[in-house]
């Protein structure tokens, strides 16, 4: 048995403007408080089985310390458990997800931790139950 990668590289990050805008066009959405989850199953560009963005609205928080502090404490916690996710990503796709902070003020560690294992788990739920039902993206229809 080998032993789950915690690392966070940079091609498990999502950055192409093109793939955050099909995103948040035709990708499905769910709550895992304190985050919203935007996800989209396309087909796989690279080995990489999922690409996630993190993102706190400046609206809410002003200050970019504040903003940099939210997101670091998110990537740190989605970096300690992607693991649980890898497995459910189906063959020959490629999970792009978007975690968005949505509470008001800065929450300890421990609180963001939850929510992201809880989005975690309802991206699992969605992926095993229905991975037909999921939104796939343009290009895979063709």
């Amino acid at each position: 048995m080998t032993l789950p990668q915690y690392t966070f590289k940079k091609k498990e990050r999502l950055c192409l403007k093109k793939q955050v805008g099909e995103l948040f066009e035709s990708g499905k959405a769910l709550m895992a408080y304190p985050a919203r989850v935007q996800y989209l199953l396309v087909d796989a560009v690279d080995d990489a089985p999922a690409k996630i963005l993190f993102s706190v609205p400046k609206k809410r928080f002003k200050r970019a310390v504040k903003r940099n502090l939210i997101r670091r404490k998110m990537r740190e916690a989605y970096r300690l458990h992607k693991h649980l996710l890898y497995p459910h990503v189906p063959e020959g796709k490629q999970l792009i997800f978007a975690l968005i902070y949505l509470d008001k003020e800065v929450l300890p560690y421990t609180s963001i931790q939850k929510g992201v294992l809880k989005a975690i788990d309802k991206l699992t739920e969605v992926l095993t139950t229905a991975p037909e039902d999921t939104p796939i993206s343009k290009e895979a229809h063709e």
